[in-house]
């Protein structure tokens, strides 16, 4: 069955690394589709309280016009295009109007995974923000300045962060399509016991991926920076794992697993919350 990705292109400064990522994403499983949405944010076009429209017609000073910014993406996706003339999967560029968050959560409906970039601006923070909080498919978070060849690898080796946890499992059910192409699949689980991830083997069994085990302590750091340090010590170019056991405000107030791993990942993520 065909995969279907969503890459999102919240903003100029972020498209060439969402549209790797994405490319990349289809390149690894063969059968894949994607689209390219840009919400173009409009305070004319807005159905929200006036402080929202307020605080959005106030970036015209900083970052220009919705309609600047619109132009500027564009652009960013056309040259992308222009210098990939010969990429495994065309791309179909989807424009729409009004809220980020609002359009995101209508048209992701019909697709199976994200892509998007870490946000640097207001356009990609509340993509972002609607990826975890309003859109119930996993989706694969890039740097914000990541950029792929096909001299690099992308998904050959994944680190799958494991915990007992509904998301932990949902992100590895939607990492199926990749883990099932992946060189080599490590389940990392930190804990203090020896406990192996039973349910993970189990699902890993069901679909004959073969897999190793690494078990470690939990240190003194954080565990999201545990995460990501032992990830890059076992030579990940992808790591999967579960996003906000908590609510996300919680964590985000106080700190948390997921919020400190997205403050220092350096490599693609798979999430899902």
């Amino acid at each position: 069955m065909t995969t279907k990705l969503l890459a999102v292109i919240a903003e100029a400064a972020t498209a060439p690394a969402c549209l790797d990522a994405a490319e990349a994403a289809g390149h690894a499983i063969r059968d894949a589709s994607i689209e390219a949405l840009h919400v173009v944010v409009d305070p004319a076009n807005l159905i929200t309280a006036p402080e929202e429209i307020a605080i959005q017609s106030l970036r015209d000073r900083y970052e220009g016009t919705a309609r600047e910014r619109e132009a500027e993406t564009h652009a960013a996706y056309q040259s992308w295009i222009n210098d990939h003339p010969d990429a495994d999967i065309p791309l179909r560029w989807k424009e729409r109007f009004g809220s980020e968050e609002q359009n995101l959560e209508s048209e992701a409906r019909i697709f199976d995974v994200l892509v998007l970039a870490r946000p640097t601006n207001m356009d990609g923070g509340d993509a972002l923000h609607a990826a975890f909080r309003r859109v119930r498919h996993p989706f694969f978070l890039v740097p914000s300045k990541w950029r792929f060849n096909y001299r690099q690898s992308f998904a050959e080796h994944i680190v799958v962060a494991w915990n007992e946890t509904g998301p932990c499992r949902k992100a590895l059910v939607g990492a199926l399509p990749w883990l099932r192409v992946a060189r080599k699949v490590t389940l990392l689980r930190i804990a203090k016991s020896p406990e192996l991830a039973g349910s993970a083997e189990d699902l890993l069994d069901l679909h004959g991926i073969h897999y190793g085990v690494h078990l470690v302590q939990r240190d003194s750091h954080s565990l999201g920076d545990q995460i990501v340090s032992e990830a890059r010590c076992l030579g990940a170019d992808l790591l999967v794992m579960g996003a906000y056991r908590r609510n996300e405000f919680i964590e985000w107030l106080l700190g948390g697993t997921t919020r400190h791993a997205l403050a220092c990942c350096d490599l693609p993520l798979f999430l899902a919350h």
